[in-house]
Formats: structure tokens, sequence, C-alpha cells
């Protein structure tokens, strides 16, 4: 009965080979040899007397160069297949494999107008079963093709027929769910955009076809023409916590965003397992995958105490990463500007980080510092990564406060070198002049250690007073606050509603003070006093934006939170990254080109991450896929009124299923919980 069902399921083998005295290019992609539109679909098979013998279903993937095919029975049989034309050796080659252990490799071509293919399987007692099995199409009917399996065990002396079917193709089921037309594909490959049909079937890419395909085959077509197919874009950094309350993500699909990578700058679920669990049994809206935060594991086993760990301490954190890893994170994930991450030394994260790295992933890092010590926090990263043996991206890259703008130029050097040298370093970046943090940032990380009630106490004494409110001014001065009262604009402050948008300038006038750096910094220390605020800082320069967006290997990450219309004053990128890329950075300023800003929003992040089969427009991969007007797209959020969704913006699909349609926003859920290695 194996060989009746295994005869069932090899199916359709399609192609015919080149024609005599012909090398094409691309053999395989010339529906000459192909006959790709007749064999690709679904199929009803039948016995020769009628009864139902399973169904079949056959894609197209890598490139048109390969046909995959799956079948299954009633009875809980399944098969799956995979034909190429060998090109070297001039043959076709098929392999099948099925759930009950079954594989059979075979090779032929077409002998007249019969495709003819054959194979040897040797039994457990050491005798070789011969197998023939031939495709004709029945009254040349390109919807009726009839299967003849043939097997001798006699070396080819005699054949006794194994089955004999009819595969009838599904005149009622539409062969693509989805048949995005006449669109120009930037593939997230870094190639030259194409022309080109992209049909979906499922959650995958079944076609991607320079020649336009039927219409009529396809239960959905979207007029994609004048408008660019891209993959969905990745989105390397994203503040995730709101998921459980914002499982849809709407404020990132509507920008693009079909995967997005949580728990950056050192923080994230704990335990993950069980976080993972909850979010895939609520649904999301896009894929989502996380990472595991040193910061989360630091305060787990330490607290807030500025020292550095025991060896059992030590020991304890290596083993909460190794688990978090195992559990399914992708990476580590540092805020060395952050506490408790700002009390560590390199050797601790170093040590943590081999556990990562041990298990396949990378290491993505806020840096120490961005501002003064900016060249030194990048030459810790690269250590971390030479030291460790991990990938490295040097996450939000940016250059904090006028005293270090233009050293850019310093950094991307080093990233350069350190690549020459053979340390994996990669960035990623948003696409604006201004940050967001908590308003402690601007409080030296010292005077925050035992956590908040602890700094008041230290407010208290005179002489530590003196030396915090220094410390704040200095980084007005030179650091996030651009020396400038009026480039630190408070964002969420929960106990005055009234200040949000308004910016420790404006704060300083109400109260009747002179809005001077220590104003500010009095300011800072009565907003930590209330119990914290979150704040804009405008304090980049817009040259070193650029420089570092247009390095090779930098990605395009929001560093944004999901969130919803009216919820406080948040930063633009929530709403506006990857449509301000596409833009204001490729159409309005040509600092990049269309095809390398996709791929630094789609290929490359996806590599970095170890997504598998993402981050491209490829037949076979997951059918993430975005379609936008580029004369059109654009962010529409700004610093005053961010509370605004992009433009241009006019399909989204997530694994297969519409999530924005017509430039309307459908709550699908139709993302996935990704877990390394398992997805």
């Amino acid at each position: 009965m194996a060989w009746l069902l295994l005869a069932t399921g090899l199916g359709l083998f399609t192609p015919a080979p080149p024609l005599a005295g012909q090398t094409p290019a691309r053999p395989c992609a010339d529906e000459a040899h192909r006959h790709f539109d007749f064999w690709e679909g679904r199929w009803v098979v039948r016995r020769a007397g009628g009864a139902l013998a399973g169904h079949n279903t056959i894609s197209v993937t890598l490139g048109e160069c390969v046909l995959e095919e799956w079948y299954t029975t009633p009875t809980g049989y399944e098969g799956r297949s995979v034909n190429a034309w060998d090109a070297a050796r001039g043959v076709w080659h098929q392999t099948w494999v099925d759930n009950g252990g079954l594989v059979l490799v075979l090779e032929g071509g077409y002998e007249g107008e019969t495709m003819v293919l054959r194979g040897e399987m040797p039994g457990a007692d050491g005798r070789v079963t011969r197998n023939r099995i031939s495709w004709s199409r029945i009254d040349g009917d390109p919807d009726r093709v009839r299967q003849l399996w043939e097997v001798s065990t006699d070396d080819g002396a005699t054949w006794s027929t194994a089955f004999d079917g009819r595969y009838l193709r599904q005149s009622s089921a539409a062969d693509w769910d989805v048949l995005i037309r006449g669109g120009t594909v930037v593939d997230g490959s870094g190639g030259p955009g194409f022309r080109a049909d992209v049909a979906v079937r499922g959650d995958r890419i079944a076609r991607v076809s320079r020649e336009p395909l039927d219409p009529e085959r396809a239960a959905r077509v979207i007029d994609a023409d004048g408008r660019v197919v891209a993959p969905g874009f990745v989105d390397i950094h994203t503040h995730l916590e709101p998921l459980p309350f914002l499982p849809g993500a709407e404020s990132h699909v509507r920008q693009g965003v079909t995967t997005a990578l949580g728990g950056p700058d050192g923080s994230s679920p704990r335990p993950l397992a069980e976080y993972l669990d909850k979010a895939a049994a609520l649904g999301v809206g896009i894929n989502v995958g996380f990472t595991v935060g040193h910061n989360t594991v630091r305060r787990a086993v330490m607290g807030l105490e500025d020292r550095a760990p025991t060896a059992e301490e030590l020991a304890e954190m290596r083993a909460m990463i190794a688990r978090g890893m195992d559990d399914g994170a992708w990476g580590i994930s540092t805020g060395l500007k952050y506490l408790p991450g700002a009390f560590s030394d390199v050797d601790e994260v170093v040590a943590l980080s081999e556990e990562a790295a041990a298990r396949g992933g990378f290491y993505t890092s806020h840096l120490r510092e961005e501002g003064l010590g900016l060249l030194e926090s990048v030459a810790e990263a690269i250590e971390i990564g030479r030291r460790a043996d991990i990938p490295v991206v040097l996450t939000h890259h940016k250059v904090v406060g006028a005293p270090m703008w233009g050293a850019s130029a310093t950094t991307l050097a080093m990233v350069d070198s350190a690549r020459a040298a053979g340390t994996d370093v990669m960035i990623d970046q948003y696409p604006y002049t201004a940050s967001y943090s908590g308003i402690t940032i601007l409080v030296p990380a010292w005077a925050m250690a035992g956590g908040t009630d602890a700094f008041l106490e230290r407010m208290d004494d005179p002489a530590l007073a003196d030396s915090i409110l220094a410390g704040i001014e200095d980084n007005i001065v030179n650091d996030r606050g651009g020396n400038d009262l009026r480039r630190v604009q408070l964002a969420l402050v929960e106990w005055d509603r009234s200040l949000e948008g308004r910016t420790l300038h404006d704060w300083a006038l109400r109260e009747g003070m002179e809005p001077t750096p220590a104003t500010g910094a009095k300011l800072v220390v009565e907003a930590v006093r209330r119990g914290g605020a979150r704040g804009i800082y405008h304090a980049m320069s817009q040259e070193d934006v650029d420089a570092i967006m247009a390095h090779p290997w930098t990605m395009i990450g929001s560093d944004g939170r999901l969130v919803a219309l009216g919820d406080g004053h948040p930063h633009p990128r929530w709403y506006g990254t990857f449509p301000r890329v596409l833009g204001v950075y490729v159409r309005d300023r040509a600092v990049l080109e269309l095809e390398d800003a996709v791929r630094k929003m789609t290929a490359l992040p996806a590599e970095r991450i170890g997504l598998r089969q993402r981050g491209q427009v490829r037949a076979g991969w997951y059918a993430d896929l975005v379609v936008f007007d580029p004369d059109a797209v654009a962010d529409r959020a700004t610093f005053d009124d961010p509370h605004r969704y992009p433009v241009g913006i006019e399909t989204v699909l997530v694994n297969g299923r519409l999530a924005v349609d017509g430039g309307e926003y459908r709550d699908e859920r139709a993302g996935a919980v990704l877990r390394r290695g398992r997805n």
C-alpha cells in the first residue's frame, strides 16, 4: 500500500529539457522548457476507475527554477518532492520524501510528448526495485494528465503497474489567493527593480514572474501598476512592551512593517518562553521575535547595585541568558547607558554574550555613551564582539551633542576596520535628529544606583546634590540637552499631562524661572521626584544622520514603541520611520537609492537576526509583502503632532493575509511568534 501511496504522490513532474542546440541563460525560467502555467496549481488525483486518491499542490520556487510538490490523501498520507533541472548533466532530477520515511530519487526528461523519470530503490533484503514513472496529457488537454507508475524487480525484464491515475486541475479553486500585478518588484537583495507579477498562495509567495500571470487564476487581484512591491519591512529594534494591549500592532503595520524584533536596550520579557506562548495564543498582527536583555537579567540577580558580580552571580546570569536563548531569543541586547547595565564591565558582558554566541545569536547594544564617550563606547562594543566571537549591532547609532558632531566619520571607519579584521559589526538607525528616552538619561548613572529612593536620599545631602546637579547640567550642555532647554521636549508626563509636547524651556518659563542649564537641572530632579517622565532630545546633526544611513552596513530600525492614536506625545518615529526613509531620504534628498533603502529595511536585518525565508521577494518564501507608491509615500507624524499615520503604504501582507488593503488597516492577527531554532 505504501508503494501505491508513494506512486500517487510523485505527481506531476513537468518541464521539458532545453531544445536541441539551445542553451538559454535561464532555461528553467523559459516557458518552452518548463510549461509553468500548465503544471503549477492545485489538482485532484483519481485512480483510473475514478476513486479519489488525493490532492496535489505544485508551487514554483527558487527564482522559477524549482518545483515544490505537496501531496495528501484522505487517510493522512503526506509527501513532498523537489524537482529541478540539472543543467550540468542535462536531466531532470526529482527527490521525493513522505511521512512514512520513504526516499526516492528519479531522473529523466521528455521522450516525445511524455515526461519519463526513472530511479532505483534498494529493499531491506538487498533486492533492487526499478521505477519508471511517466506523465502525459490526456487528449492534449492541459487540465487532465495521466500518471503511470511501473516497477520491475527483475532488472527490467518485466514491468508491473503500481499506479495508474488521472490528475484533474481544480478549475473551481483559484491557484493563488492573491495576485499582485504589474508592479516594480524591489526584492530586497539590493539588485535593480524589475516589473513582475507576484502570486501568493497560503502564507507563501508562489510565483515571481516577469511574464504576466493570468488574473483568472487568482481569488484576489491587486493592481500594482506604478507601485513598488517590496518585502515587508523588518524592524530590528522595536519596543514591543505594549504588545499584550495592542496585539494588532497597527502603528507598525501601517508603516509596512511585517516583522519586528523586541527586547532592545537590555530589557526583555521574563520568563521569555511563557511570554511567547501567551503572545502566540493572543494572536499578533506582525511577526515578532525577541532578544534576551542583559539589564533584565542583571536586575533579577543583583538589583541596582553598582558593583561587579560574584562568581556565583555571574554563573546565574550566564544560565539565565542561556535559558532565554533556548526559549527562542535571537540574541542578547545590552543597554549600557541604562541601569543596571551601566554598572557592568566588559568582562561581564563578554561572559554573557558567549552564551548567546554559542547558540547562534547576535549582540545588539545601546552603547555606554553616545556623546562625549562615543568613540570609547564603539570600541567597547567591537571588543565585546571580538572576544565573545559574536556578531554585533551598534543599535540606533547616533552622535549626540554638538561637541561630538561629525564624529560619525570616525565611528564608521571603526566599523570598517573591525569588519576588515574579522569582527562582524553592523549598525541600525532611525531617520531623525532627535532621540527618545526617560528623563533620567540626563542624570549621572552613579546617582541612580539603588533606584529613585536612593537618588532622592542623595539629593538631601548638599554635597552630593551639588555633584548631581552639576552632572545633569553637563549633560544638558554637552549631551542630550543640546545646550538649549528648548531641545528637551517632554513626551510622557503622567503627573502633569499639560507638559506633554512642551519643552524644559517652556516649563521653566511657566514656573517663572530663567531658562538656563542650571534651571533645567533642577527641573529634571523635580521630574524624577514626581515620578519621572519621558523626553525627546533634539541633539543630533543631520550630517551625521546622513553619513550613518549611507553606510553599506547600516540597517533601518525604528526604536519605536507600539502606540494607539492619542496616547501621550510619542516620538514621530513610532508612526513614520520606514515611510520617512522612502519619502525623505530616497525620493526627496537622494541619500539612498530605492533598492539600497529596501535592502536596509528587509534582507539585511532579516539576515542579521537569522530569519529564514523572510526579507526578500522570492518564490517559496513567506508572503510578507508591502506595496507602496514611490511618489506619494511619506511620514506625516511630526514632533509637534506625532499621532498621524503615514501615506502611500497601500497594501501590506503578513504571512499571505492582507493587513492593509487599499490603505485601510485590517486587524487580521496573521503574524507569527518567531523563536530562534524553530522559525
